[in-house]
């Protein structure tokens, strides 16, 4: 049994350790995508492919934002463009800047910084985003008051909490329309919040150099997203608030619903750490315990998410460029049900989003028995077994 802390007094993540030492899964897991690199020759950065999407997804947002700014559009018009720019914006940040961010998107480090940008750009600083999940959440994955992703504020409870306060009975149903806010909490809030707390990797304070570049970084967006369309767009000044607003409300529900659908449903776990700030697994199986996948074979979701719907793939290999995820699923679902470990993965979207739902009202009914804790899906969807 772990030990329940008080949420509003995390545990320093740098503190915890995993209890097993035992590396075999995550040499395996590594020989298996070694061998097929190795067999196929290509990188492990991006390839054409990639590349060309990384344009796609920067021509198709510099473009909706120019055709705003132009002022062409009626502002009946322009508002839903605004919120399909919205879109747009958590599709680059799926596809450019979180590859770039973890640094697999090139082979030059100075290519994955500059694009990383388009985080900064559209108002998250890339900074706080490179500690916070790069670190925290890559390394102690649904772990109650470390992972802070499972800390979405007053409103909601992401995890198995017993007695939960009564208004949680119907986050299920209120859940979507707050996911509006994850994107506009990031901005005003959350960066700020961050550079304010000890570093977790160091638990030192945040050097002022990285502090004068998140500010920088705030200031940049607000002068790009709401000076430049003020200045040029003849919109007036409340329609391009307004229309601001809505874009990054519609950015926040899209990369809410996407994330929370690798974590929080029916059979991830959530493992407490003991009294001695340990995990009981090995951070491989660990891995594969607290991740999912879905539509792992749909050519609109691999292509829409930037492979954030091959989380498991993403989680075991973050520094991998996510083109290669759909050729590697298979080798690493082998790899699972040979260590007896699961490798959970919902064949559909609308699959994982009604058990993200159902993982909710659960969450909120105070229930912590998670159905599946011990089941295996196939890629395909279909329940397996535990070996």
């Amino acid at each position: 049994m772990g030990v329940h802390h008080d949420p509003m007094e995390a545990i320093t993540p740098r503190k915890v350790r995993f209890e097993s030492s035992d590396q075999r899964l995550q040499q395996a897991l590594r020989a298996a995508v070694d061998g097929y690199f190795t067999k196929t020759g290509q990188k492990k950065s991006a390839n054409g492919t990639m590349w060309a999407k990384v344009i796609f997804w920067l021509g198709l947002g510099g473009g909706l934002f120019a055709l705003l700014v132009s002022g062409v559009l009626p502002p009946l018009v322009a508002w839903p463009v605004a919120l399909f720019f919205g879109v747009v914006i958590a599709g680059v940040g799926f596809n450019v800047g979180h590859d770039a961010i973890h640094g697999a998107l090139s082979e030059t480090p100075w290519v994955n910084r500059l694009l990383s940008r388009c985080f900064d750009a559209f108002g998250a600083s890339s900074y706080t985003w490179s500690t916070a999940h790069n670190f925290v959440h890559h390394t102690y994955t649904n772990v109650p008051d470390v992972d802070h992703d499972l800390d979405p504020g007053p409103f909601m409870v992401f995890q198995p909490r017993e007695n939960p306060a009564f208004i949680y009975r119907f986050q299920h149903i209120y859940a979507f329309a707050l996911y509006f806010f994850t994107h506009i909490v990031w901005v005003f809030k959350k960066d700020f919040q961050q550079i304010a707390a000890p570093d977790p990797r160091t638990g030192k304070r945040v050097p002022t150099g990285k502090i004068v570049d998140v500010i920088v970084g705030k200031i940049g967006h607000f002068a790009l997203m709401l000076g430049v369309p003020l200045l040029f767009s003849g919109y007036a000044p409340w329609q391009v608030v307004v229309g601001y607003l809505s874009a990054i409300a519609m950015a926040g529900l899209t990369l809410a619903v996407v994330f929370q659908l690798a974590h929080v449903v029916e059979v991830t776990a959530f493992p407490r750490v003991n009294d001695q700030l340990r995990i009981e697994d090995s951070w491989a199986a660990h891995q594969l315990k607290t991740t999912a996948n879905f539509a792992p074979h749909s050519r609109f979701w691999n292509f829409f998410t930037g492979g954030l719907n091959h989380q498991v793939e993403h989680h075991l290999f973050y520094k991998i460029c996510h083109i290669h995820y759909p050729a590697l699923a298979p080798l690493i679902e082998d790899v699972a049900r040979e260590h007896g470990v699961p490798y959970y993965a919902y064949d559909t979207f609308g699959e994982a989003l009604l058990s993200h739902i159902r993982a909710m009202r659960r969450f909120g009914h105070g229930v912590s028995e998670q159905p599946g804790a011990h089941t295996i899906f196939d890629v395909d969807g279909e329940l397996a077994p535990a070996e």
